[in-house]
């Protein structure tokens, strides 16, 4: 992308003019067509695409994640069956704007490949945070039950603590009635007692 971008118009309106492109140039904006998915790779189709307005950004702003396998297979076999026109130091002596572009084509297919290497291991991470976030739902729904739980007996305890004081206070209250009836009954018994004397 970066040595695409210093490319001027002039370089691709240079290409444009050509009558017959020579087979490299032909080649690479094969590979570029095919990439971006247009079927007709004829010079004349070239040449439209070359004179589009936005060509830059539509070559800057492409997406690698859309290279279908179908695509990806035909533009490797491109690149295998016609590598001289890929090459660098090649391309860059037949046209300085076409060999950006074949640096561009080769890094996609490299970037397709790759991605398509770790489809499994994406699909794997997508399964493994949707899990995550299912425990991480459970875990949060647990923990309010046990939050509500704790309220309820933090509750109980705070009402055992008040029936355990009611309940003392009753226990000190009968010992003091008890304690009262003995003293009455020994005064009562005393009583009988002073009764007979008189």
């Amino acid at each position: 992308k970066e040595a695409f971008k210093g490319i001027k118009s002039e370089n691709l309106n240079e290409i444009r003019s050509l009558k017959t492109p020579p087979a490299a140039i032909s080649d690479v904006l094969s590979g570029v067509l095919m990439l971006l998915g247009i079927q007709d790779l004829s010079w004349l189709r070239m040449k439209k695409f070359l004179g589009q307005r936005g060509i830059k950004d539509e070559i800057l702003n492409f997406d690698a994640q859309a290279i279908t396998p179908a695509i990806m297979k035909t533009v490797s076999n491109l690149l295998r069956s016609k590598s001289n026109s890929f090459d660098a130091a090649t391309i860059y002596r037949v046209s300085v704007a076409a060999a950006p572009l074949a640096s561009w084509v080769k890094a996609n297919i490299k970037f397709a490949m790759v991605l398509e290497k770790i489809q499994p291991l994406t699909n794997e991470l997508a399964k493994a945070e949707s899990t995550l976030k299912k425990s991480q739902a459970r875990l949060d729904a647990c923990e309010a039950e046990l939050a509500e739980i704790d309220e309820k007996v933090a509750a109980l305890k705070a009402d055992f603590g008040a029936k355990t004081r009611e309940a003392e206070s009753l226990r000190t209250g009968l010992e003091t009635a008890q304690s009262t009836l003995e003293g009455a009954q020994k005064l009562l018994g005393q009583l009988g007692g002073e009764q007979g004397r008189w």
